[in-house]
């Protein structure tokens, strides 16, 4: 795995090196410490697998920094980890099309679960923050239906899911094992307990009971229709 990090403090840099390493211990890092510096890095690095970008280094323009990186290359999953106001910094870099937004004042352990999330292709917003999430701030809320029968926060937190683990999330409404789930989506039971996790993550549960219930009260169990 390769990630970079991109923050105009060399002690922050190596601080998430080492609590990155959690993630992955053989990950390779590449670092940049302003604008032009990252620009250079994605261009030079096409296999990065993630960028950790902080939103008030040298040369950032905020949202505008943030977007034109996600155009030119869509491909490397972003976050942005900043200490700057978390609720206008977290909407602007959400509709500039980042994949999470995490203040650098969040303990190390909610930091590795954003990360983890985002790396299973998921999105993040602490929970204190979700009520930022509308229609106008993320394209994913747009395909929950009107008539889902989801409480407001419910809905947000569902909307950081991606395509593939609303998928996961509908089957385990139907009670499904991560097996019978991966023979149904064609992929791996390794990648489905991947998307599990996240999605345990997401909804703020700790355990398939509690997962499977949030599912069938999101109208995911189709066994009625």
């Amino acid at each position: 795995m390769k990630i970079l990090l991109a923050d105009d403090h060399a002690l922050i840099r190596s601080g998430l090196r080492n609590e990155l390493a959690e993630v992955d211990a053989a990950a390779e890092f590449v670092e940049a410490w302003d604008v032009a510096s990252l620009c250079a890095s994605f261009e030079a690095h096409g296999d990065l697998d993630l960028a950790i970008v902080d939103l008030t280094m040298p040369g950032m323009n905020g949202g505008a920094t943030i977007a034109d990186l996600r155009q030119r290359f869509s491909t490397v999953p972003l976050v942005v980890l900043s200490a700057a106001d978390a609720a206008e910094g977290a909407r602007m870099v959400l509709r500039a099309g980042a994949a999470g937004f995490i203040p650098k004042t969040a303990m190390s352990k909610v930091m590795l679960q954003a990360i983890r999330l985002v790396l299973a292709g998921g999105r993040y917003l602490p929970p204190e923050l979700l009520h930022l999430i509308d229609r106008q701030d993320t394209a994913a809320a747009e395909e929950i239906p009107p008539s889902a029968a989801l409480p407001a926060a419910d809905a947000r937190r569902r909307a950081l899911l991606s395509e593939r683990q609303r998928e996961v999330f509908d089957l385990l409404a139907q009670g499904l094992s991560n097996k019978m789930i991966a023979r149904r989506l064609g992929v791996t039971e390794g990648t489905v307990k991947s998307h599990v996790a996240a999605i345990f993550d997401v909804l703020d549960v700790h355990n398939r009971v509690s997962a499977v219930a949030a599912a069938r009260a999101a109208g995911g169990d189709d066994r009625s229709r």
